[in-house]
């Protein structure tokens, strides 16, 4: 195809995109609405933005993480975040892995389909927890480093939750009793739990509703979690007081166990932004 026909196609495919730019009695689209309807209609689709980097003081090397953008992303906007948690060995990409569901995550897919049904939008932000569980050095990057950074690169709001699967899980429930204020949801997939010491972050508090909501998803055919530590937990948390609810389905520690739990987990944190 030649250049000239290539431009002169383009044109044609432009007027058939804004209306009545092809119709000669409708009225006439100027140059700058042309092009500021074909930035809309770009910007309508969602985006990933795989292996985004910061410099850690903390963990004393460079970082990365993975965002998900919803459709219509606007900067000059503000919008809540969600932290989605990968599992042990896994990273930043885990959740966003392209044409892969049954091995791994489907985040992206699963996201622009809850957002299809008008769903809240949200920026996803998928950090790379190594094999931390999510806490020590991490811990102090997570919240001193890379929270504020994002949060001013991709403009939030203030209002921010946290869900993952296993070690995720675990950092989910670590991250929402030791630093309670800071989330409006917890969804903690097949998570791996520490009975003692989650009880004694939960029993430091005074009041129980300094808590968010929490989720506990887990499938009753996990061999890498079993489903009695989960209850085991579920009924210390009910013991003191912290609102929550557990979850039990056929299933075991695998990604279609968990893209279906991120569905629910979706809607839940999105009605918990309040808006």
């Amino acid at each position: 195809m030649t250049p000239k026909k290539f431009i002169t196609l383009f044109v044609v495919a432009l007027g058939m995109m804004i209306p009545g730019a092809c119709d000669k009695t409708g009225p006439s689209t100027s140059e700058e609405e042309a092009k500021e309807r074909l930035k809309e209609l770009l910007n309508a689709e969602d985006k990933l933005l795989q292996n985004q980097t910061i410099r850690s003081s903390h963990m004393g090397k460079t970082m990365k993480y993975t965002v998900w953008l919803p459709g219509g992303y606007d900067e000059t906007k503000e919008y809540p975040f969600l932290y989605l948690l990968h599992g042990y060995g896994d990273d930043n990409n885990s959740w966003t892995t392209p044409g892969s569901p049954a091995n791994k995550g489907n985040a992206a897919v699963i996201a622009k389909d809850y957002l299809a049904k008008k769903g809240v939008p949200m920026v996803i932000i998928m950090p790379d927890g190594l094999v931390s569980f999510y806490q020590g050095s991490w811990e102090q990057y997570f919240h001193e480093e890379l929270i504020p950074e994002v949060e001013k690169t991709y403009h939030c709001n203030g209002k921010r939750a946290i869900a993952g699967l296993s070690m995720g899980g675990y950092g989910t429930l670590y991250n929402v009793l030791n630093h309670p204020g800071k989330f409006t949801y917890g969804y903690a997939m097949s998570p791996a739990t520490d009975l003692e010491g989650f009880g004694k972050l939960v029993k430091a508090q005074k009041d129980p509703l300094v808590f968010p909501p929490i989720t506990l998803e887990s499938g009753t055919g996990d061999m890498t979690v079993s489903i009695s530590s989960v209850r085991d937990f579920s009924s210390m948390l009910t013991e003191n007081g912290v609102r929550h609810e557990l979850i039990e389905r056929d299933g075991g520690h695998t990604w279609p166990f968990w893209n279906a739990c991120l569905e629910k987990a979706l809607k839940k944190i999105g009605d918990s932004f309040g808006q």
